[in-house]
């Protein structure tokens, strides 16, 4: 019963058009048996298993992978450019339920399909705003990745995520974040963006595309934030 329960789900959620412009749900878990691609600062790439991956307050603190000769090899988050981490099996399902692309296939020219169509998350290093007059480079996970060309949204690894759906104990549908650090093409720094400022600031940070926001009105709602962003994508210059 639970298994055709979860089958009929899992059809009704792919062939709905609304999942095109889901995020990708926040990294939780990474799968040891599938190769993980890395590119360094300096350009160096290197694939290989992943063996450990530790955070702490939400961002990574060690990085280990055993190499395609069996070697391994400890990186250090700073060292790192970007990465494509392959997850655990049931969060793959999840993600690849939310990240569904619609036939317009909105790629960002850097980022490589295959691993994305596969399921894979990406991330990469991104200096975040943190504080009002305070920034940092951490290791950010990207979850609009197949419409980020105009405007990228990372994770906030600290965010509470808000309600969802459980089926056979995996997360299936809701659970937008509570907020998610933005950053649109040609700025340097990712800024925070917040389910308790959303309606007060996105006047302000989107006003070079009135026709957004006569869209969505002057009292936006969070849970059309994932839209919102999508249709940004498409909408402005």
């Amino acid at each position: 019963m639970k298994k055709s329960l979860l089958l009929t789900l899992v059809i009704a959620l792919i062939v709905s058009p609304s999942w095109a412009q889901s995020f990708v749900p926040g990294f939780t878990s990474f799968s040891g048996k599938k190769t993980t691609y890395i590119t360094l600062e300096d350009g160096t790439t290197l694939e290989g298993r992943l063996k450990s991956l530790k955070f702490k307050k939400g961002l990574i603190e060690e990085l280990k992978i055993k190499d395609l000769n069996d070697k391994k090899i400890k990186i250090d988050p700073e060292d790192i450019k970007f990465m494509y981490v392959p997850p655990s099996g049931l969060q793959k399902l999840s993600n690849r339920l939310e990240a569904v692309s619609d036939l317009k296939k909105l790629q960002d020219g850097e980022l490589t399909t295959q691993y994305l169509d596969d399921g894979y998350m990406y991330m990469e290093k991104s200096k975040v705003r943190v504080k009002a007059k305070k920034t940092g480079s951490y290791m950010m996970q990207l979850v609009n990745p197949s419409y980020s060309g105009k405007i990228k949204i990372y994770n906030d690894p600290k965010a509470k995520e808000g309600a969802s759906i459980g089926v056979a104990g995996m997360k299936v549908a809701g659970g937008l974040e509570k907020s998610y650090y933005m950053k649109k093409k040609g700025e340097d720094v990712a800024i925070k963006i917040t389910k308790k400022e959303y309606k007060k600031e996105m006047a302000e940070i989107f006003a070079e595309c009135p026709e957004l926001l006569k869209k969505y009105g002057e009292n936006p709602n969070w849970s059309e934030f994932e839209m919102f962003i999508y249709d940004y994508s498409i909408m402005c210059n």
